[in-house]
């Protein structure tokens, strides 16, 4: 990236930036992420390991502390192959980062519920990536500015053009890192139960019960000036989470490259 302020960090330039798989990620098993049980479950393509970080509204973020494990929720972004996670400079968590401890970020959607005919079969359906890597601080103005666009169209798609955008001294209160996406696995299940034929006639309901995240109707803020719609039908959310009142389709926007 340039060194370029003002009015190009404010606004980050929409270049296409998907990203080239990183070697070690090209359909072969990672080092850390891979999946040992139920081997068949997983996938090690950057196609599915973006799709459930996209799908997730927030991740975890796990590190070592005093030889103890912390793990804590968090905002994060893509920028093609780069994870970006927020949160205060202050922030325990970040602090340990800073002593270059490895991370482990993990993210979940659930698909469902797994009503079996035995308590023990019970079981979910889901879609989760686990990513393993260092983190490394974003100083440079420029990447915080494109880091701040990517948590915001995460949530969402176009607003990033509707808010104001942060002054670098408030960027001074922020703490922006990324992780590679580099190693990295997606472990899923679909579908209905798995009993053995002895249990099927139990004289129970059996099957699996879908589920999704629904959003509910906006809540104004206090004092919206005059002329904007208080009901928030324009706002548009990533359809990737959900569905409800505000999820329709993204807003397209370009992603812009870091680093």
């Amino acid at each position: 990236m340039s060194g370029r302020h003002g009015d190009a960090a404010a606004r980050p330039d929409p270049a296409a930036a998907g990203g080239a798989d990183r070697a070690g990620r090209r359909g072969r098993p990672a080092r850390l992420a891979q999946v040992r049980r139920k081997p068949e479950r997983a996938r090690y393509d950057s196609a599915a390991v973006h799709a459930v970080l996209d799908a997730a509204p927030l991740c975890h973020v796990g590190t070592v502390r005093g030889g103890r494990p912390v793990v804590l929720p968090m905002m994060h972004g893509r920028i093609g192959d780069t994870l970006v996670l927020h949160g205060s400079v202050a922030a325990g968590l970040f602090r340990d980062m800073r002593r270059a401890s490895p991370v482990c970020v993990t993210a979940t959607v659930l698909d469902g519920l797994v009503l079996a005919r035995s308590a023990r079969n019970h079981s979910v359906n889901y879609r989760s990536v686990t990513v393993h890597g260092e983190a490394t601080e974003v100083t440079d103005p420029d990447e915080m500015m494109i880091g701040m666009w990517a948590l915001v169209e995460h949530i969402a798609p176009g607003r990033w053009e509707q808010v104001r955008k942060p002054p670098l001294d408030e960027l001074r209160d922020t703490a922006l890192w990324q992780v590679p996406i580099e190693d990295a696995s997606v472990k899923e299940r679909s579908g209905s139960t798995i009993d053995p034929q002895s249990d099927c006639g139990w004289p129970v309901w059996a099957g699996h019960v879908p589920a999704d995240l629904v959003f509910g109707q906006p809540v104004p803020a206090e004092g919206l000036p005059a002329g904007i719609d208080p009901s928030g039908r324009d706002v548009v959310l990533s359809p990737a989470f959900g569905r409800g009142p505000v999820a329709g389709p993204p807003i397209r926007a370009g992603a812009p490259r870091m680093g």
